[in-house]
């Protein structure tokens, strides 16, 4: 809206800020009047807002517009939210030219401005912006103005409309005319093959079949999973063929992680943002410290675990870790999201990931190899062994020895079995599972709670007297019993088998064997 009273314009720009994935309608509000030339900026922006206007001013004056020599007042509304980023500087833009009379927007109330401005007035892309449309109000007249370099991540977002343009010159003249056809979102219209990763193939790796099992049962149920093992016994190579045999992303997968990604990355001058079609992958360096792993900071952006939603977060070298930042990940590993509370804010992210993780049996990293010696002392191996909390360790439902491999196994030219054939035996189990949670808030057999674990088992007297008794014996918490039945479920649906059966039940105790 715009109005004129006396020798003052006013006009109110429809935006939107970030607020952790979150995004929150925000207002910038323009008065322009004749007086002693100056230029206010209110309503708590960061550094990078209150620079905006040297950008907008120069940008503005490259498509030969003039807007200073009046007395400027922008308001961003609600003034108590913090305002972050450079995503205001075309909302800005469009205020000063209506504000000060260089151009006239025919019915600007219906347009949501977002982007940043170079000097020369070329449009560049922002971050949130699948955050953005996806929270627009679903009414036909909303039209979002964007960078042409978000076009295709604003195409996630089903019936939403927009236009993206290259820079302002080009928004102008679109806007002036009234004659623009808006472009309309189709949603997920684009194979999720389109940006597979480059990921090992388990034919390639030799041997180590029981550790191939226990992947498969790990991805088949989205479980938790630990490899331990000599260095050099191929704990790394396993988890990295991981994402090979993971099941394909669904649309709603897509467009969650999409979003994430979205709002945490940093762009660059020339980084244009593709949307996320495959599992994400993150494996993070033992020196990352807590916010970067759970999320938070003065942005308050999502952290590793956040970005490895619907994926996997692997943690190589687990013993390296800093023990407080490992135990920042045992809420999320239950309750599958990050909740953080700053001075700047309290902000939820989703993160919901597998963890996996591989390290050395000991310091030396040798007790587990035949052929070589160990050289720890009994008190350095339990105290290596220590920076793994028995609380963290007892979320983990698969924890498997990685043996050294046989020389002679390197000479063989035949290869193992396919991630692709063994992706097919996991999606076939998520498809039952699928069909089982059917108006239940799960995805896999991982996210049941303890009643249904239970519940979902199927288990006659004798099978669950075993379980029992085995629990004892291994002197199992609840939690390890109940993630027990989770692991045995999964290994029954690779079976097709409806009922959990002793023979379920034993393999997934050989997985408890790190407890």
């Amino acid at each position: 809206m715009h109005c004129c009273i006396g020798k003052t314009l006013f006009v109110r720009i429809r935006s939107y800020c970030l607020l952790g994935i979150q995004a929150v309608p925000v207002s910038v509000e323009v008065d322009a009047s004749t007086g002693l030339p100056g230029f206010t900026l209110v309503g708590l922006p960061d550094s990078a807002v209150r620079e905006s206007r040297e950008r907008v001013v120069s940008a503005i004056r490259s498509v030969g517009k003039v807007v200073t020599g009046f007395r400027t007042t922008v308001n961003l509304s609600p003034a108590d939210l913090k305002k972050e980023g450079s995503a205001l500087d075309l909302p800005l833009a469009m205020g000063l030219l209506v504000a000060t009379g260089e151009i006239s927007v025919p019915d600007i109330n219906r347009y949501v401005f977002v982007g940043e401005l170079s000097l020369d007035g070329l449009l560049k892309p922002v971050r949130g912006i699948l955050s953005i449309i996806m929270s627009l109000p679903k009414d036909d007249g909303n039209v979002l103005v964007i960078p042409k370099a978000n076009a295709e991540e604003a195409s996630l977002a089903e019936n939403a409309r927009f236009i993206a343009a290259e820079n302002l010159k080009e928004c102008v003249e679109v806007l002036e005319s009234g004659t623009f056809v808006c472009k309309k979102a189709v949603g997920l219209h684009l194979s999720p093959l389109k940006n597979s990763q480059n990921v090992p193939d388990f034919k390639n790796v030799v041997g180590m079949d029981g550790v191939k099992r226990a992947l498969e049962v790990a991805a088949a149920g989205a479980h938790n999973f630990l490899l331990v093992g000599s260095p050099g016994a191929g704990k790394t190579l396993c988890a990295r063929c991981l994402p090979g045999i993971l099941p394909k992303m669904t649309d709603d997968e897509i467009l969650e992680t999409t979003r994430i990604h979205s709002c945490a990355r940093k762009m660059g001058e020339n980084d244009v943002f593709k949307p996320v079609y495959t599992r994400p992958f993150r494996s993070p360096h033992h020196s990352a410290s807590m916010v970067s792993l759970v999320g938070g900071g003065s942005r308050l952006l999502p952290g590793e675990a956040s970005l490895a939603h619907n994926g996997v977060l692997f943690l190589d070298e687990l013993p390296e870790f800093n023990r407080c930042t490992l135990e920042a990940l045992r809420e999320p590993m239950e309750d599958g999201f990050i909740s953080v509370s700053r001075a700047s804010g309290t902000v939820s992210w989703p993160a919901r990931f597998m963890m996996g993780a591989a390290m050395n049996p000991c310091p030396c990293g040798y007790s587990m190899d035949p052929k070589r010696v160990c050289t720890c002392l009994p008190e350095a191996k339990k105290r290596y062994q220590e920076k793994i909390s028995g609380p963290l360790l007892d979320r983990i439902d698969i924890q498997v020895s990685v043996p050294p491999i046989e020389s002679k196994n390197f000479a063989g030219s035949g290869l193992g079995e396919s991630s692709e054939s063994i992706r097919k035996r996991v999606e076939m189990a998520r498809k039952i599972q699928q069909d089982r949670f059917l108006g239940l808030p799960f995805k896999s057999n991982t996210e049941m709670t303890s009643e249904y674990a239970r519940k979902f088992a199927f288990m006659d007297a004798v099978t669950e007297n075993f379980a029992v008794t085995a629990s004892d014996k291994m002197s199992l918490s609840a939690r390890g019993y109940y993630r027990l039945l989770k692991v045995a479920r999964t290994v029954a649906d690779l079976r097709q088998s409806p009922k959990v059966e002793i023979v379920d039940l034993s393999e997934a105790l050989r997985y408890r064997a790190f407890r």
